[in-house]
């Protein structure tokens, strides 16, 4: 995000953990004038602003780029229905490990740790945001601030409250250690969401008043719809849905727009003439085509990276973390042919992924049959799905071939090289931060120097889709999927075609790569199910998972440490 009071980013080293020790409280009751604390810096709406980037910045780190490692996408489908390891043509290895999941799991305690280090920080702006000298200029000043720090311990909560169910409810900054949390019901956790949401819609600015990366009131209303269809308020989820639907800042992008309009392109076997390339969902994933302040008016709320955007980038060791591309698709440029002859890497539309995660047959094949709609639905077109992959190598007697079995070197792994890659995840011209030794090309090391989507109104539609077929009014749950289909020139769907499993499909043909989508089945209760049918893994292994991987164990050191009350774990466990 743009972030232009970084003086007072000092403060995030007051924020480290949940707790605060004995020492430490002695210290802050001193009052520091020549360096930052948080006695000097929650003084002004500049001071607060500081920590609510820090939330930002702490958001994207999580959600995508804390480390050189396909763990940063496990929420965006890894290891589900949508994406998967391999380890040859045949086998998948198992990132999960689902049949001896438990409480001692990494995943688990990580998101744990996590989620509930955003509601600290969200907890510490809320409160100190009352406290006498703070110079506030106004009350509607201090209550955007309040509101958008509610708007994200919201969003941290409701991550808890649909993957564990019951959790401690905390909603004051934490001073002390301690060590008797009690868990309130999901119910519980949801109406404090709601009751957050609430406050959030009625303070926080709209996008037009603010720069990138700044969640806007549209983003609380649409996070309100989802929570409102946990709480079975099917009414008040699509009233919260159609405030952002209705808003004439908003609107799905039907027609080609932005900078790549004119881009041209050879094809993936860089032979032959210049093309003219894209369409209007390929566009929807171009560098500095993302944001709403770009002109993108289906964008609500993006992660920041961008170059040239201040507090953006992608930097750090190899290029930064952000390696959406190094990670989720294939390294065919690292293939070599029958003869032992190297490919060689090609840059545009594909920058040195490492091949860490493959499509599912479900993601890759059967969504796509849907209604025989194969060659009609643009999110499955050329530009936006790679299924063919070339020798591009002039070297070989295969250049300009399609890679195939009969004239790979390595056969028995051909498919870890050239499986499906979803093109929204690439850059469509790379900004060269690196040289291949072979080829000479330039390329980025796998990493994509483009802000991503937190949420988009596409999944606003359906959210108010699944509200509306959760209330019975499957007509209007029809036309809301078709609002998304038809942008796709997907074939329409039909009342009779609406049921929960259809708007599921939907969601992974339109927002794949882009959901958080082991928050989603756990939010409608069909992780299981889903793993059983498609996760191939799970299929393979014969695995008889139980219901209750529905929801997730307590982390086992959580329930250690908080020593004076005894927190219960999630049954099955």
């Amino acid at each position: 995000m743009k972030m232009k009071t970084y003086k007072y980013i000092l403060i995030i080293l007051f924020f480290i953990g949940g707790t605060i020790s004995c020492d430490l409280d002695e210290i802050l009751e001193e009052q520091p004038k020549d360096f930052l604390s948080p006695e000097n810096s929650f003084t002004d709406k500049a001071g607060f602003e500081s920590a609510l980037a820090h939330i930002y910045l702490t958001i994207r780190t999580h959600m995508y780029a804390n480390s050189d490692s396909r763990d940063n996408f496990d929420m965006l489908g890894m290891g589900l229905d949508l994406a998967c390891n391999r380890a040859n043509n045949t086998a998948y290895t198992d990132y999960f490990q689902w049949n001896i999941f438990n409480e001692d799991k990494g995943f688990v305690n990580k998101w744990w740790t996590r989620f509930y280090a955003w509601v600290y920080h969200a907890n510490v702006i809320i409160g100190r945001a009352e406290e006498d000298g703070v110079n506030w200029e106004s009350d509607e000043e201090k209550n955007a601030i309040v509101g958008e720090a509610k708007f994200l311990r919201a969003f941290a909560y409701h991550f808890l409250a649909n993957m564990w169910g019951d959790v401690p409810l905390v909603l004051e900054e934490t001073a002390a250690a301690k060590f008797d949390y009690t868990q309130v019901s999901q119910l519980a956790v949801y109406q404090q969401c709601k009751e957050d949401l609430e406050f959030a819609v009625q303070w926080m600015p709209t996008v037009d008043q603010l720069p990138g990366g700044r969640a806007p009131r549209a983003a609380a209303y649409h996070l309100l719809a989802e929570v409102n269809i946990s709480l079975a308020d099917y009414d008040g989820a699509i009233a919260a849905a159609s405030k952002v639907i209705d808003d004439q800042n908003y609107h799905l992008m039907t027609e080609r727009f932005g900078q790549w309009t004119n881009f041209q392109f050879n094809g993936y076997d860089y032979l032959g003439e210049y093309e003219a390339w894209g369409d209007v969902y390929w566009d929807l994933f171009r560098e500095n085509n993302m944001n709403w302040q770009e002109g993108n008016r289906e964008a609500i709320w993006n992660i920041e990276m961008d170059l040239t955007m201040i507090g953006g980038g992608n930097v750090g060791q190899w290029g930064g973390n952000f390696g959406l591309e190094r990670w989720w698709h294939p390294d065919w440029w690292r293939q070599k042919d029958k003869n032992g002859v190297s490919n060689w890497l090609m840059d545009t539309l594909s920058g040195r992924p490492n091949g860490g995660m493959y499509v599912t047959p479900y993601a890759d094949i059967q969504i796509w049959e849907y209604k025989d709609d194969w060659d009609r639905d643009i999110r499955n077109s050329k530009y936006n799905i790679q299924r063919t992959y070339y020798w591009t190598n002039p070297s070989s007697e295969f250049y300009g071939q399609p890679i195939t079995i009969d004239n790979c070197g390595n056969k028995g792994d051909l498919y870890r090289h050239i499986s499906t890659s979803f093109k929204k995840g690439v850059s469509a011209v790379h900004h060269n931060q690196f040289q291949d030794s072979s080829s000479g090309q330039g390329h980025d090391n796998g990493r994509i120097y483009k802000d991503w989507y937190i949420m988009r109104l596409a999944e606003t539609f359906l959210l108010r889709a699944e509200a509306y077929l959760r209330k019975g009014d499957k007509a209007n749950a029809a036309k809301d999927i078709n609002e998304v289909r038809n942008r796709a020139q997907a074939t329409p769907v039909t009342d009779g075609d609406v049921d929960i499993d259809l708007i599921m499909d939907e969601r992974a043909r339109e927002l794949y790569m882009e959901e958080f989508r082991f928050n989603t089945l756990t939010r409608t209760g069909t992780l299981v199910e889903r793993l059983m049918r498609y996760n191939p893994v799970v299929v393979q292994n014969g695995y008889a998972l139980g219901d209750h991987l529905n929801k997730l164990p307590i982390p086992s050191a959580e329930i250690e440490a908080n020593s004076e009350v005894q927190l219960e774990q999630n049954p099955g466990y």
